[in-house]
């Protein structure tokens, strides 16, 4: 693990990516401005002993009586995703996209920090508009996903 995070932190520093690391938790806690309406995504990365898991957790928080449109909007964007997925927490509402890196008897590429990393930035930036709209009750889960889709080409990442 702690040559795992010695790369983390490589990949930060080069980078030029402000974070903080701690050590008690073996957390990793930055973030991102999306530059548009989505703003600040905060960012978590556990480490465990032979994986880690990073967490672009949007601000807004889904509320209760749209749980079930942001779910279904949610489940639709995840289909057919290869590197990770969207989650809703129904305790509080919070919505975050969620990458694995297993890194046992492996030799983990900057590269592969790289992506883990981006990919939920890249994700938040091709579905947050529309789980927006449908976070505020103004769209329909399945048009927005096909508007998400359309606007970037509609390739799965």
């Amino acid at each position: 693990m702690e040559k795992m995070i010695e790369i983390i932190k490589k990949f930060f520093a080069e980078n030029e990516w402000k974070y903080s690391f701690h050590e008690k938790d073996k957390v990793f806690v930055s973030g991102i401005n999306m530059g548009n309406v989505i703003g600040d995504v905060r960012m978590l990365v556990f480490m465990e002993e032979t994986s880690y898991t990073v967490y672009m957790i949007l601000n807004s928080k889904a509320e209760e009586k749209n749980y079930s449109v942001v779910s279904e909007f949610l489940h639709r964007a995840n289909y057919g995703l290869k590197d990770g997925n969207f989650e809703i927490d129904y305790r509080d509402g919070e919505i975050r996209y969620k990458t694995f890196v297993n890194f046992a008897n492996t030799n983990v590429s900057m590269d592969v920090v790289g992506e883990s990393i981006f990919v939920g930035a890249v994700m938040v930036e091709k579905y947050g508009k529309g789980l927006l709209k449908v976070m505020l009750g103004e769209g329909i889960p399945e048009k927005c996903i096909e508007e998400c889709e359309e606007s970037d080409g509609g390739e799965e990442e």
